[in-house]
């Protein structure tokens, strides 16, 4: 388990002796997310937090019972059939199970997660909070057409992944979060036409070196006036915003059938295939080699 220990304390997790651990689905190969499906046999966790965010949902007839700790003891948590439970990235957590049961489990890279659910990268985050008996939601629909894409061998590619993923961020961040303090905004970012251009030049021409000169050059301003004025508009530096853009690119281009790590790091303008492994593991967890092979094994099959 990728986890956070809780501070001078021993954090642990505890399995039941008397049943395996019984996987029937587990996906660790689609950047950003991972997806387990099976029978439980964890009795208690202990002061455990996670990197990723957590979403998990009851799949037996019977209800299941959690015991979670909080500021005055331990509490009764039920979780009728098809109910999920919310927990944050970060949120140190106690809680003991009283049966083995069916589930399937997601968890998703929280910056991931802050770019699927913002309508534009300059978008505040989510802020999520742990939340238990997520019933009229759509979460459960989302996650059985992942578990069937990930038994499937993931015909439909990591940009369908990708959809399914941000339709189950979204359900997340309405059911299970709270929109973070906007941050006041300066004045004097790009007007409208220099934004649509930049990003136009920047679609265009991904695999060129474009600098801080060109891109300024297309918006009509100085260097220096336009690196602040993307920044206050994007979010991000331009460097970065492009950055990210290829990175994405690149990862869509994975789904082709007959891609290649030396090709796409070529198209997307890194300089090589090592530098565009390294950013692409940074930001997804996982190498684009690994992606590759994983996908290939399962059209095999």
């Amino acid at each position: 388990m990728n986890v956070v220990r809780g501070p001078g304390r021993p954090g642990r997790v505890e399995m039941r002796d008397d049943t395996p651990h019984l996987v029937t689905t587990q996906t660790f190969d689609w950047p950003g997310l991972r997806l387990e499906a099976g029978r439980n046999n964890i009795s208690h966790v202990d002061d455990i937090a996670g990197i990723h965010h957590y979403i998990s949902m009851n799949l037996d007839d019977r209800p299941l019972t959690l015991e979670v700790k909080g500021q005055h003891g331990f509490r009764r948590v039920v979780l009728r059939r098809g109910s999920a439970w919310v927990c944050p990235a970060g949120d140190l957590i106690s809680v003991r199970l009283n049966s083995t049961f069916n589930y399937v489990r997601m968890s998703i890279d929280p910056v991931y997660f802050d770019r699927l659910v913002a309508n534009e990268p300059a978008d505040s985050s989510v802020e999520l909070v742990r939340t238990y008996g997520i019933a009229k939601s759509q979460i459960g629909h989302i996650l059985g057409a992942l578990v069937a894409e990930s038994d499937a061998g993931n015909p439909g590619g990591l940009a369908f992944v990708e959809a399914l993923a941000a339709g189950l961020s979204h359900q997340v961040a309405l059911h299970a979060g709270a929109k973070a303090p906007s941050v006041a905004r300066l004045r004097g970012g790009l007007s409208a036409a220099a934004k649509r251009r930049t990003l136009e030049l920047m679609d265009a021409q991904m695999d060129a070196k474009l600098t801080i000169g060109v891109l300024a050059l297309e918006a009509g301003l100085s260097p220096a006036h336009f690196a602040r004025a993307f920044k206050e508009t994007m979010g991000l530096a331009p460097h970065r915003y492009l950055l990210a853009r290829r990175i994405d690119h690149a990862r869509r281009l994975l789904d082709a059938p007959n891609a290649a790590l030396a090709d796409v790091a070529h198209r997307t303008g890194f300089a090589d295939q090592a530098h565009f492994t390294r950013l692409f593991k940074r930001e997804f967890g996982v190498t684009p080699g690994f992606v590759l092979r994983s996908r290939r094994r399962g059209v095999a099959l």
